[in-house]
């Protein structure tokens, strides 16, 4: 087996199955590619591409289960590469950070900072996805942490290290009648126009099963793709939303006022997601000391990322 060979079927399957276009962003031949697959497929004893008229149309079972470990030994592979050359310069290198927009826009700025003051040579690249897409990252190796509240039933291999709190809140447009209660109830809440996000998404489900708990049934009158446009879509007066509290507060929002929601609904919990036998580099160690506060902590991302509790002790 060779690493070659990996990496065909993993450049295969990212330019949808095509060989054609395959063959060119790995500037060699179709036949050499399809000569190399069958050679894999030959050693591992089962096919791993389904073919329709010698055309590559998808993945069969085999195939499907072994991609993974096939991006994970190329990303590893790279990674003894990188490992060499951090020898000669240990302050250089890239770090991959699977993440949500929540996460990437607000949570991961003020660590991110520290961390790039302490490493201004480290190159940063943000991949947004949803909570599965960040563990297929890390497990695949094409990240080298996930920052989410993913859950790790289906994703062995991985362990999630828990972070910090994220507590949630009501925002409406000035003058809003919610505005003038201080604790206001579900039964309250749901008595307005609702924006919330698409379906299956981790805020959709934490509203609708609040909301199905007390037998209550609000107007959805909007689904939108992140919560940067439900902040627009309540500030033009279309209804009000539950997000996480950390995204209530910029002042690009003054126009968009808060009501802490922590009585109604649960925090979500921010976990770093690693694999479970990898060896980090000093730099992505000391990342994850940024993002993890002191064991049994219960403090809130704003507390986390304060000047003088960041880093674990």
């Amino acid at each position: 087996m060779k690493l070659q060979q990996l990496r065909y079927l993993c450049t295969i399957v990212d330019e949808s199955f095509s060989i054609t276009k395959a063959a060119a962003k790995l500037h060699t031949s179709q036949p050499g590619i399809s000569k190399q697959l069958r050679l894999l497929e030959e050693e591992l004893n089962t096919r791993l591409l389904l073919r329709r008229r010698n055309r590559a149309t998808g993945l069969t079972a085999g195939g499907d289960a072994i991609l993974p470990t096939a991006r994970r030994i190329l990303k590893e592979a790279e990674t003894l590469k990188q490992i060499l050359a951090d020898e000669g310069d240990p302050d250089k290198g890239q770090i991959v950070i699977a993440t949500t927009h929540v996460h990437a826009r607000y949570t991961l700025l003020p660590i991110l900072k520290q961390f790039r003051s302490r490493y201004p040579r480290i190159s940063i690249h943000l991949v947004q996805g949803s909570p599965s897409e960040i563990a297929y990252r890390v497990s695949t190796a094409e990240a080298d942490i996930g920052l989410g509240t993913t859950t790790l039933d289906r994703s062995p291999g991985l362990i999630s290290i828990p972070c910090f709190r994220l507590p949630h809140c009501v925002i409406t447009p000035p003058g809003h009648p919610l505005l003038k209660q201080r604790r206001p109830t579900l039964g309250a809440i749901a008595r307005y126009p609702f924006i919330t996000t698409g379906p299956g998404t981790r805020l959709s489900n934490l509203v609708a099963e609040r909301f199905a708990s007390y037998g209550l049934h609000p107007d959805i009158v909007m689904r939108a793709p992140d919560i940067e446009v439900i902040k627009t879509y309540v500030e033009a007066g279309f209804g009000i939303a539950v997000i996480p509290t950390i995204a209530a507060h910029s002042s690009s929002e003054a126009d968009v006022k808060a009501i802490d929601a922590s009585h109604i609904f649960e925090p979500a919990i921010a976990s770093a997601i690693l694999q479970d036998d990898t060896a980090t580099r000093p730099y992505i160690r000391d990342l994850i000391e940024l993002l993890v506060p002191r064991r049994g902590s219960r403090r809130t991302i704003r507390q986390v990322t304060s000047a003088n509790c960041l880093a674990v002790r």
